[in-house]
């Protein structure tokens, strides 16, 4: 069980709504979320589920501007290749290495998928 005060001080934020996505626009945070008031790390999860005989490459960007134009990737999860496998991966991603903003890239080489993407964070402290 997690103590109460460490769940408390985190929250969530979603970079891409669970869709069944056709191709890699579809996978992809239409906007980033921004990182400013987040100390230390942030762990990203993606959640693959099923997909139509292609694979799916996730990562995670940076970027200074909230349309996440010019993007760093700053974390790559590892290839999903069959149905569920791995299913759900995280990240540990260092903030001081991010711009403002983050978002997700799911590329689908071909087929489709079920995919979605959250963050969680601890926000700082003054």
């Amino acid at each position: 069980m997690i103590p109460s005060s460490i769940s408390q001080a985190v929250t969530t934020m979603q970079l891409l709504a669970s869709v069944d996505a056709a191709a890699t626009a579809n996978a992809t945070s239409a906007a980033g979320i921004d990182v400013t008031d987040y100390d230390g790390f942030l762990i990203v999860t993606q959640n693959a589920g099923i997909l139509d005989g292609g694979t799916l490459i996730g990562t995670v960007i940076t970027s200074a501007s909230s349309n996440l134009s010019s993007p760093t990737t700053v974390g790559t999860f590892t290839t999903v290749s069959t149905s569920n496998d791995p299913a759900a991966q995280s990240l540990s991603i260092e903030l001081n290495k991010c711009l403002q903003y983050i978002g997700y890239v799911g590329t689908i080489v071909t087929g489709g998928a079920l995919v979605g993407c959250t963050a969680i964070g601890k926000k700082k402290t003054v």
